[in-house]
């Protein structure tokens, strides 16, 4: 019975967690409630970096009803000063009896630390409710935190018979999928496409609107994505709008780089998801180097037989695993999302 009231409540926090959708990057999503007497007296989640922990959260929320409850929360609490005080000190200050997370952190700072410090404070600590659930939340945040390069996230929009582009039309999509890009862009650091690209299409590659990740979250706003560009020549119009906009000094170009150098230099940078929507030569540069843990296809309801062009030929990038894939409808285009387990 235990085990089943500990998987309720942790179930509880994963909910939570998921509220903050992207609007915590760099930090990881996390979930955290109160229990007392079999009874939630405080609940809450991490919002957005620089704003209180989830522990914080509710632990602000139960208020005097923490004496003596139990506390969990998705993630190890935090042990460290970072932008906020470490977790464990209010969780010491607050009286709690118990403290059962899910998932261990990734970050070298903290993994470990919230057990022994606790542990000296006669506080009982739990590890591993839900651990799955619980890692899963933040697959993009621990990727970032071990391989210290970016969470990518291809974008292709194509044909029924697999074309990127059709000739005599700009776009391949109609409008509601072009505005769920939005939505994708405004959820990552940077926007990354090749040079051909920005020849053909001069783009802006920028965050139009405003949106919420969730209904408590805040609108996302502020500064726009990184905008990258990735060339062999280096022969970029001196006119495009990435470099004349207001906007222009968070453009970058690489020339001539691996994409193993590009993606540690955007780690460097702060980005911890890059979404790539960059044309066929991109899209299967970086499918060869197997750098895409996630990707968002469009398809559109079009035949256009040799007319088009598609992906470059790839040895082995279709046998890779697909998980966790969802599938939606963006007006008359169908969308697939799924995760890559990597090249098999």
């Amino acid at each position: 019975m235990r085990i089943r009231l500990d998987e309720k409540w942790m179930g509880i926090a994963v909910e939570l967690a998921k509220r903050a959708g992207n609007s915590t990057r760099p930090n990881p999503r996390v979930g955290a409630v109160v229990v007392k007497n079999k009874k939630v007296v405080g609940e809450g989640f991490h919002r957005k970096a620089g704003d209180a922990h989830a522990e914080v959260e509710a632990l602000r929320k139960a208020g005097v009803k923490a004496k003596g409850a139990d506390l969990y929360v998705t993630l190890e609490p935090c042990s460290t000063h970072g932008r906020t005080p470490p977790c464990t000190d209010r969780i010491v200050a607050s009286g709690i009896r118990e403290v059962i997370y899910g998932a261990g952190d990734v970050d070298r700072r903290n993994a470990g630390g919230a057990g022994r410090i606790l542990a000296r404070k006669n506080i009982r600590v739990v590890k591993g409710i839900l651990r799955e659930e619980c890692e899963k939340l933040n697959e993009d945040y621990r990727h970032w935190t071990t391989k210290k390069e970016p969470w990518v996230i291809l974008k292709l929009a194509m044909t029924l018979d697999g074309y990127l582009v059709v000739p005599g039309r700009r776009w391949v999509t109609g409008v509601p999928a072009r505005a769920e890009v939005q939505k994708l862009r405004a959820g990552c650091d940077a926007i990354l496409v090749g040079a051909e690209t920005v020849r053909k299409d001069n783009p802006q590659l920028i965050v139009r609107g405003t949106f919420r990740h969730s209904a408590e979250s805040r609108n996302v706003g502020g500064a726009q994505p990184w905008r990258v560009v990735v060339t062999r020549s280096g022969k970029l119009p001196k006119g495009a709008n990435l470099f004349r906009d207001r906007n222009k000094e968070r453009t970058l170009v690489y020339r001539k780089k691996r994409w193993l150098d590009v993606l540690k230099d955007l780690y460097r940078r702060g980005v911890s998801r890059l979404l790539v929507e960059g044309g066929a030569e991109v899209a299967g540069g970086l499918i060869k180097a197997g750098k895409v843990n996630e990707a968002v296809i469009y398809l559109a309801p079009i035949l256009v037989g040799e007319r088009g062009k598609g992906l470059p030929k790839i040895d082995g990038w279709a046998d890779w695993g697909w998980c966790e894939v969802v599938s939606s409808c963006a007006g008359e285009d169908l969308c697939l999302r799924g995760k890559l387990e990597g090249e098999k």
